[in-house]
């Protein structure tokens, strides 16, 4: 009777368990953008990655997002397997700004177009060494899939370094990135 009564508490407790797991999965709340898993075959998990951004609302010490419609320019990106930016206009980047980025992959692997400062790309870079198949459809990161285009649109402010970034691991060590001082 006593083994019996020991067994109940502990599968009543494995039930609150996973019960409560969802709860407190979900206490921590979310941003309202999406970061999915992928498994290595490219399959996206069910489960959505969200986490907090350094800047609420993507903001940074080099812009934010905007809408398209208050756009002053459009540069065209494309991301290369050789590890490199190839813009179809100088990158030559003025405070007050408002630049559609059209980005296309043109290699055969995933690549990411990603705008911050230096310690933003740095923080962002160390979280992707840590979940390399998150995949972002964030105001300043995408994920661009091979042949794929997606758009960001980024107004430029401040005084602090943009960078333009692939944090996928090593993409950056590698050389695909751009750094640009804003001017007057």
């Amino acid at each position: 009777m006593k083994l019996e009564k020991l067994m109940m508490k502990k599968m009543l407790l494995v039930l609150c368990l996973v019960a409560a797991f969802p709860l407190v999965a979900n206490a921590g709340g979310s941003h309202g953008d999406a970061h999915h898993h992928e498994s290595p075959d490219g399959n996206q998990s069910s489960t959505q990655q969200e986490h907090a951004h350094d800047q609420g609302g993507h903001a940074s010490s080099v812009g934010g997002p905007a809408d398209v419609s208050s756009a002053t320019r459009t540069i065209h990106v494309d991301l290369l397997d050789t590890m490199r930016f190839v813009f179809d206009k100088p990158l030559v980047l003025k405070r007050g700004d408002v630049v559609r980025f059209v980005v296309t992959n043109r290699g055969q692997i995933r690549h990411e177009f990603s705008i911050g400062n230096e310690a933003e790309q740095d923080s962002h870079r160390a979280m992707m060494r840590n979940m390399p198949n998150m995949v972002h459809e964030d105001p300043n990161s995408i994920t661009v899939d091979p042949a794929g285009t997606k758009e960001l649109v980024w107004r430029f402010d401040g005084t602090d370094l943009v960078v333009i970034a692939c944090n996928i691991p090593g993409h950056t060590e590698a050389g695909m990135v751009a750094k640009v001082k804003l001017e007057s």
